[in-house]
């Protein structure tokens, strides 16, 4: 029923067959973990069949309370099947609301999956030669075709729609009907050799996040009131001073007081080259020490650090959101019946079936989709490696858009106090056609930008009134704001940004988080996110234009023998995949200078900012309403 994959002192993964498919059993036992005093925090990924339980830092402090915390939480996933098996009659629900989310999480398999079709592959390939009875033949494609058959059907009964393996199932089935074995074989072979590969590269990732979480949680050498102490690296709290040798991790953010050496920062930056590093320079948990003795002053620990926020974001792959994906999930959806009335009447006007069911193997239902969560995953990642913590594919989608931001003058004055060079972060943003609106709560404050763009007197329900003013202008709106200003719950714009302070990340209610307190991650953010978007458009390219010539061009007018139409398909859906959105050159964005260069400086009279010359000054308007800076 469950496998522990993996478990340290407060943190666990669980595999569950059941979770992939079953969104009540996951459901239930996602309510009866979070219910436990000690839990922490509950992810299930029902793609990797895993639930993963992180602890209070209070909870685990020992084998024996390990131990422990494991028993209960296996017991809670056997409770979860019990009560889910003695009410299934009373709590079956239909899953309609979850299915769109769902039809975008890629299938993965295991490499013992390809037995059957090979089996059917080889049979195609020998039954001229060695004269195979087309009914073994035939049999062996059914069965390799099961799963296609099963979910088109459990689509249709229980969902009451078409899938995309509806098309697949028709297509082959109408193939090796006509006795074209080799392409509909091939088919499921080509298929499952990619949901293998994907398969073992979720695997080989959230293996990956694991060791790297184990890095975090090491026994560190701690001075704490001259005394030199040695513990557990969780147990480290921020201001904390340890110690480090040569040969040892960094387990966690900080900076370093004393001493020099040279670091290996490989893990987070993806560079070879050690770097030399003295008194007063940032280090990121998941380095290694190579030479040299340093002190450093603790930032962050364990998933507060950028490579704990890596590896959450590799566990949990929040990339299934996307208004991309979707709309490509419901065009998929929509475009199934019109496909098959469009085969229909080519076979009723020319009588050639192999032509009428060409249009069948379009199947954009797969590779586009695996390529834009691929990319997103893979810009999520990179942009925290560096600084900017997104937390998630929509996030990242909006960031992209972004035309105007309305900045809290607060977050200014805190960004002036440590040195950043504001001015310069703001002018950059209006280069690049980003309007910039100034919320001032403070009346002593002097800001030197055209009044008309700067609300003064500012209340947390003018700062809104102001963001759905520009909203109904048809922005797309960032909001840089103080979360000391705010409740938790006053969330406003499109994309909400804040300014990370050494504290929990976790706690942040914001789309993005700015680690390094710099305004230029900002600037970097939605260069990452830009050049994100930039690969889906060019990956579906990738897809989308051979699959026409092919199907079209290749097997409705030229009757191009079907193989090649299931090598295009499969090839392109591969090389989007597994190619261009796994090695997307994020590196060639130039990092902004100023990220890791800023030094303390006196906090300015008066905030210098150029006026925009192509911005909509206040008031802005809200149906017949008109909301001005006085208001």
């Amino acid at each position: 029923m469950y496998e522990v994959v993996h478990s340290t002192l407060g943190r666990y993964r669980i595999r569950v067959p059941r979770l992939a498919d079953d969104l009540e059993f996951a459901e239930a036992v996602s309510n009866l973990l979070e219910s436990l005093q000690f839990v922490k925090e509950v992810r299930i990924n029902s793609a990797a069949s895993s639930v993963v339980v992180d602890c209070k830092a209070s909870a685990a402090k020992d084998s024996t309370s390990h131990s422990k915390i494991q028993e209960v939480i296996l017991s809670c996933i056997e409770q979860a099947n019990y009560t889910k098996q003695a009410n299934h009659s009373d709590s079956k629900q239909t899953a309609t609301d979850s299915f769109d989310d769902l039809d975008q999480i890629p299938e993965v398999n295991q490499w013992k999956d390809l037995g059957m079709p090979l089996l059917s592959f080889t049979l195609a390939m020998m039954a001229a030669p060695l004269e195979v009875p087309p009914l073994i033949v035939g049999t062996a494609i059914a069965g390799a075709a099961l799963p296609w058959f099963n979910r088109a059907a459990d689509s249709l009964i229980n969902h009451r729609h078409p899938n995309i393996d509806l098309l697949d199932s028709v297509w082959m089935t109408m193939q090796t009907l006509q006795g074209q074995y080799i392409a509909p074989a091939l088919k499921t072979s080509l298929v499952e050799v990619r949901r293998s590969f994907r398969g073992q590269t979720e695997k080989s990732r959230e293996q990956k996040a694991w060791d790297l979480l184990d890095c975090l949680n090491q026994d560190v050498l701690l001075e704490r009131d001259n005394v030199e102490l040695s513990l557990k690296a969780s147990e480290l709290e921020v201001g904390d001073c340890i110690k480090v040798r040569a040969g040892d991790f960094i387990p966690v953010d900080g900076v370093i007081i004393s001493g020099a050496g040279l670091i290996d920062c490989y893990h987070l930056t993806r560079k070879a080259t050690p770097v030399h590093c003295g008194a007063g320079k940032e280090v990121y948990a998941s380095s290694i020490l190579l030479e040299g003795e340093l002190f450093i002053e603790v930032k962050r620990t364990l998933d507060n650090t950028r490579i704990g926020l890596v590896a959450s974001i590799m566990q949990t792959e929040p990339v299934y959101d996307t208004q991309i994906g979707l709309h490509q999930a419901e065009f998929v959806k929509n475009a199934i019946l019109p496909t098959l009335l469009l085969g229909g009447t080519i076979f009723a006007a020319t009588g050639n079936l192999g032509a009428a069911i060409s249009p069948f193997q379009f199947d954009f239902g797969s590779g586009i989709p695996i390529s834009i969560s691929t990319t997103f995953l893979t810009a999520l990642t990179y942009a925290t490696e560096n600084g900017v913590y997104i937390r998630s594919g929509r996030v990242l989608e909006v960031l992209s858009q972004i035309d105007t931001l309305v900045i809290d003058d607060s977050v200014l004055m805190y960004l002036d106090a440590i040195g950043s060079d504001v001015t310069k972060v703001i002018n950059a943003l209006q280069q690049q056609g980003i309007s910039i609106y100034i919320v001032s709560y403070n009346l002593n404050q002097q800001i030197a930008l055209d009044p008309d763009y700067i609300l003064r007197e500012a209340n947390p329900q003018k700062h809104l009134n102001l963001v759905r003013g520009l909203q109904h202008q048809g922005r797309t709106v960032a909001v840089l704001q103080d979360k000391y200003n705010y409740k938790p719950e006053f969330k406003i714009g499109d994309v909400s940004i804040s300014i990370a302070r050494n504290e929990s990340v976790a706690e942040e209610t914001a789309d993005v988080v700015l680690l390094d307190s710099q305004l230029w991650g900002l600037i970097y953010g939605i260069a990452i996110a830009k050049k994100a978007m930039q690969v889906v458009y060019e990956n579906t390219a990738t897809i989308v234009v051979p699959n026409l010539m092919m199907q079209i061009g290749g097997g409705m007018v030229l009757g191009v023998n079907p193989v090649w139409n299931v090598i295009v398909n499969n090839s392109s859906a591969f090389i989007a995949e597994f190619i261009n959105s796994a090695r997307t050159d994020f590196a060639s964005i130039p990092a902004p200078a100023s990220l890791s260069r800023y030094k303390q400086q006196r906090k300015p009279s008066v905030l210098k900012i150029a006026p925009g010359s192509e911005e909509l000054a206040l008031p802005v308007t809200i149906g017949s309403e008109r909301w001005r800076h006085a208001t």
